[in-house]
């Protein structure tokens, strides 16, 4: 199998032969050589890398032994493997895909984003973060590869591109996507807040939970306490009593 782009022919003196078969030049490169004493000389063991291209000497198109033997040598831009992985793994991804459908989070991300891209990357790191339960920013390539994305055309991002990204979503962006959240609730729908209660021992170390964006008659279920609260700081008080479990 050879590559659809091109790539300078190696110049390594004495390891780069031509050989020509039915008209088409195939480049050639020794990579070792089998001294025989018996018969005191060496045997060359030669692979093919490439096919010289018609149009230009210089040029081949490389094929996967020349990665191989020349894991270095420049490629054009997101070559050197195919863009996406031949089989892809879809299961976790088609429930992710219906229940962000259906819960409207696609067009809330969009009308934030504006564009295709943003709104694109955003769904497949929240779908990355559930499907491996990991934040790591450096995997996200490898689960791009081989898996459905919501990018258009499917493109991978590297994880720089990745952490840059995470790092401009502001505390204004959170805020905005709550509001937008709440908009498309009905006023009856119960608001749950879970929090990690581990080290909360009494009322003096427990946590303020901000809700900007709650509506003023939004009824708010804290592990099986209701209550009622407004655009304003709701005091959670949590504790190992059986009736907040």
């Amino acid at each position: 199998m050879y590559f659809d782009f091109k790539v300078k022919i190696p110049e390594v003196k004495g390891k780069i032969y031509e050989r020509t078969i039915k008209g088409v030049v195939y480049i050639n490169y020794e990579y070792d050589r089998i001294y025989k004493p018996d018969k005191k000389y060496n045997i060359p063991k030669r692979t093919t890398i490439g096919k010289k291209c018609e149009d230009d000497p210089e040029m081949m198109y490389p094929n996967p032994n020349f990665l191989t033997y020349f894991p270095d040598a420049e490629l054009p831009e997101d070559q050197g493997r195919d863009a996406r992985s031949s089989c892809l793994r879809i299961g976790a991804w088609i429930v992710i895909e219906k229940l962000m459908r259906e819960s409207l989070i696609e067009r809330i991300i969009s009308s934030l984003y504006g564009d295709e891209r943003g709104t694109g990357l955003f769904l497949d790191l929240a779908a990355y973060y559930l499907t491996t339960e990991n934040n790591a920013g450096q995997y996200y390539p490898d689960y791009a590869y081989n898996h459905p994305l919501f990018t258009p055309e499917y493109r991978i991002y590297s994880d720089s591109t990745v952490s840059t990204f995470i790092s401009q979503i502001s505390v204004e962006d959170s805020v905005s996507f709550q509001n937008e959240w709440n908009a498309v609730k009905k006023k009856q729908d119960k608001i749950y807040i879970s929090y990690d209660s581990t080290n909360v021992t009494d009322r003096l170390s427990c946590p303020r939970i901000a809700l900007p964006s709650c509506p003023p008659t939004a009824q708010l279920t804290v592990r099986g306490r209701a209550c009622f609260a407004g655009r304003v700081n709701l005091p959670v008080f949590l504790s190992n009593t059986p009736d907040n479990h």
